[in-house]
């Protein structure tokens, strides 16, 4: 039996990659209802060499980021992908649409050095030209990086310009006030900046038969993660020139904006559009569905039934979790942390009853007022009146309101394939049966 101290790790809300996708990937689609990964797949084989701008998004939490990076490995012998995290390399908070071209440059210069690629001379030149104009290089001076020289030789220019624009866009993360300085003066020359970048794209792909490779894929992660201010500033302000890459690039994308006033105008601007499904643990009448033999095979391949007391306890954790499997490993996680707390080896009833009433009250302080400007934007009351119209109505329609698509972002609304219906996250609607704003099975308690 695996020991409960190895939960913690186990069950990390980190995304599977490495040798973890070989010990812990479970192929959920049967459960899902749907499989858009091997539609994306089939279209960047069909042509590697090609510049599909791509939208892909779901429910956060549902497996998105370990379905690309099961994609990257499969495609890895034909491609050459370059992946980032906008979480992890830029401000999601205050992030702007310049900052993605300016780490784009960044990346794709890593991986000239990584493969050893032989780039035109004429393209550092370029490069360092622009990065010598007034309002770069008053950049140069504010971040204190060294000035882009040409003549060097390219194992020694590669990496200098890597770091060029790596200290740009780290400068920019660190103060907000740099970051407003390097936005005002790059923006007059960004034409130039994504001219760059698609001329480095293209000497990239141009070299790829060198390397035995067929194809050139951008993904950026965590776009889905932003606020749907920021989000919609993003993709439907800028959209038109996020789409200008001339290689293929796949956006992950906000699950709020699918459904937001202006969705069909953003995925106008892109050539696909791929969700993919949450996993369902019932269907639309409320009858258990195959999501839950998916989530439960995602259990036992890392720890087994046997580490529950009884094994039944199991079905507790799929059944509040929604489908969402972040939810589901944070639940698992926090029990077994009580159980070793307590000094027990299985994970028992009490400790699933602990760590569902640390999830709902998490989801209970994110259903409070919207601020913006110091202005109330949307109400506590609207968002309570929101969910109970989802938990009564019959078609299990929900009409996207602002309030909607605020409670889509934070996941107290889920949606599911098939009819496009929704219903409440479990923990959700436990909250609502606690105040007794709607009828049915008291759920509030656990006993």
């Amino acid at each position: 039996m695996v020991p409960l101290s190895s939960v913690y790790e186990r069950f990390s809300l980190d995304a599977l990659a490495g040798d973890e996708l070989d010990s812990y990937y479970v192929d959920a689609f049967e459960g899902r209802g749907g499989n858009p990964i091997k539609s994306l797949k089939r279209r960047l084989l069909d042509k590697p060499d090609g510049k599909l701008q791509i939208l892909f998004s779901g429910y956060r939490g549902c497996g998105k980021s370990t379905e690309l990076n099961k994609l990257q490995r499969e495609i890895s012998d034909d491609f050459i992908v370059l992946n980032f995290s906008v979480l992890k390399e830029l401000d999601p908070v205050n992030i702007n649409y310049v900052e993605l071209f300016v780490i784009t440059m960044e990346k794709l210069f890593d991986v000239v050095g990584q493969y050893n690629i032989r780039i035109n001379p004429q393209l550092f030149k370029s490069v360092s030209e622009w990065s010598r104009s007034a309002e770069i290089e008053d950049i140069r001076r504010l971040t204190g990086e060294a000035s882009l020289e040409t003549g060097a030789t390219a194992e020694v220019s590669v990496p200098l310009f890597a770091r060029f624009f790596g200290k740009m866009r780290a400068s920019a993360n660190a103060s907000f006030t740099t970051k407003e300085k390097i936005i005002k003066n790059i923006e007059p020359r960004l034409s130039d900046l994504v001219s760059h970048c698609n001329d480095l794209i293209r000497e990239v792909k141009s070299k790829l038969p060198d390397i035995n490779k067929k194809g050139l894929i951008i993904i950026i992660e965590d776009l889905d993660k932003l606020s749907i201010e920021k989000a919609e500033e993003l993709f439907f302000n800028h959209s038109h020139i996020l789409s200008t890459l001339q290689t293929h690039v796949i956006f992950t994308f906000p699950i709020s904006l699918r459904y937001h006033h202006k969705s069909r105008v953003i995925t106008g601007n892109f050539d696909l559009d791929f969700e993919l499904p949450m996993l369902k643990v019932r269907d639309k009448q409320g009858e258990p569905f195959m999501g839950r033999d998916a989530l439960r095979h995602i259990i036992t391949r890392r720890i087994g039934e046997e580490c529950f007391d009884p094994p039944t306890l199991v079905n507790e954790f799929i059944d509040k979790s929604g489908g969402c499997i972040r939810d589901l490993f944070r639940m698992i996680r926090d029990a077994a942390d009580n159980a070793l707390n307590h000094e027990r080896s299985l994970i028992a009833k009490t400790d699933y009853i602990k760590s569902f009433y640390s999830l709902r009250k998490d989801y209970e302080n994110t259903i409070a007022e919207k601020r913006v400007n110091n202005e109330v934007v949307t109400s506590v009351e609207e968002y309570y009146k929101t969910l109970i119209a989802v938990a009564l109505s019959k078609t299990k329609k929900v009409d996207n309101t602002g309030a909607a698509l605020d409670l889509r972002q934070n996941l107290c609304i889920l949606g599911y394939n098939d009819e496009g219906w929704c219903d409440l996250h479990p923990v959700v609607r436990s909250i609502l049966q606690e105040r007794s704003m709607i009828p049915g099975p008291d759920e509030s308690r656990i006993e």
